[in-house]
């Protein structure tokens, strides 16, 4: 069994719990209690003087990823909740670090983490010796805590805990100074410098898409500006707002308003196109890539409307030759999808751009000939692509 031990009582210059300062529309503490998970811990014990809502939140993370939380004021408690055959992974307070830059091999053994003296102490971190300060994570045996049974109620846990780890004999590993310069190494200290963590942090999980498929290009973009803000709350609005424009698109081809309604839907594309975008770098941010399974439903919903859209009004004897184009059109869109190279793949998804180029000849009043012609030319595209991929195999 391993044990993390995290802490709230530090503060920033500006006077609040580094612990809650916020990073990608999270507490800070809430990437430890990942890191912790990543570790293979399974209990959060947390040194707090209060039992507020910001304890009731690190709390449900916690219990949300299946860990057992349990909260504690000072050493003493510790003696008793921890036995000798477990391990302790210890992180210090306001402590950011990129989750690939810890060393290779660090968890397989007791080892405490060390920078160079002089960089480490000007980054806020403790010295441990005249060469080493502390690095802000260590893990080491469980047992070690048995001793703060002897030490005052009030002394400084996390310090008492690495000395004992490094009497204990925990292996010092060394890490490069240069970490603590490309902001993958940070201890908060003050909320401007983790603003522009935030940002670096953000603009690494935005995927990239190029412009060929605008609409997935502008959608991540739009994400981007939105979090960390929109994070919590942006997907369920903008799925919604795309939902209720996708209707609004139905109902005007249905009063034969077919260009306005081609618009609404390319907006109504964009929109749930945004959603999936922010959800996709909430999840990146958090390191769990979560199954697509809503983001199918709600491109089926869009091609659904799409030909709903080019096929209305109708009536039900006219249903079957109205609904063929549109229908042939979206099913060799989702075929091409499959067997495209990669550089056409986002195109041929991009249903916002699908929109916008139907509205050309809808406007000129020949969207039928060019529907089968886009139908003819993907159709023709997938042989080739097929007959070319069969060759490079041979």
């Amino acid at each position: 069994m391993r044990t993390a031990l995290l802490s709230t009582l530090e503060l920033t210059r500006e006077g609040q719990p580094r612990a809650f300062e916020r990073l990608g529309g999270r507490p800070l503490i809430a990437w430890q209690v990942d890191l912790a998970r990543e570790l293979g811990c399974d209990r959060i014990i947390c040194l707090s003087t209060k039992n507020d809502a910001n304890i009731q939140e690190i709390k449900a993370i916690a219990e949300q990823a299946d860990m057992e939380f349990q909260l504690v004021a000072g050493p003493l408690p510790l003696v008793g909740m921890l036995s000798a055959d477990q391990e302790l992974l210890v992180i210090a307070d306001g402590l950011v670090i990129e989750r690939d830059a810890l060393p290779e091999g660090f968890g397989s053994r007791p080892s405490v983490l060390a920078l160079p003296d002089e960089p480490g102490i000007a980054a806020g971190f403790e010295r441990i010796d005249s060469e080493h300060a502390w690095a802000g994570i260590l893990l080491a045996r469980a047992n070690i805590a048995a001793q703060l049974a002897e030490m005052p109620p009030d002394s400084d846990t996390i310090s008492l805990l690495l000395r004992l780890a490094l009497q204990s004999g925990a292996k010092l590993i060394p890490l490069e100074p240069e970490r603590l310069d490309t902001g993958e190494w940070l201890l908060v200290k003050e909320s401007e410098a983790l603003a522009t963590r935030e940002q670096a942090l953000l603009d690494q999980s935005v995927e990239r898409s190029s412009w060929t498929a605008p609409g997935i290009a502008l959608s991540r973009r739009i994400a981007r500006a939105l979090a960390p803000d929109g994070l919590a709350r942006g997907p369920m609005i903008a799925n919604a707002l795309g939902i209720a424009t996708t209707a609004g698109a139905i109902g005007l081809a249905q009063a034969t308003y077919l260009i306005p309604a081609l618009g609404l839907l390319a907006i109504a594309a964009l929109a749930i196109k945004t959603g999936h975008a922010l959800s996709r770098l909430k999840s990146r941010l958090l390191g769990v890539m979560q199954a697509g399974k809503g983001e199918a439903l709600y491109k089926l919903l869009l091609d659904l409307a799409l030909i709903a859209i080019l096929s209305l009004p109708t009536t039900l004897e006219q249903a079957p030759r109205s609904v063929f184009l549109p229908l042939l059109l979206i099913a060799v869109l989702r075929l091409a999808e499959q067997m495209a190279p990669d550089a056409w793949k986002q195109p041929l998804q991009d249903r916002v751009l699908l929109a916008l180029i139907l509205l050309v000849p809808a406007w000129f009043g020949v969207l039928e000939p060019v529907i089968a012609g886009l139908s003819l030319f993907t159709i023709t595209s997938c042989l080739f692509f097929q007959r070319k991929t069969k060759i490079t195999r041979a």
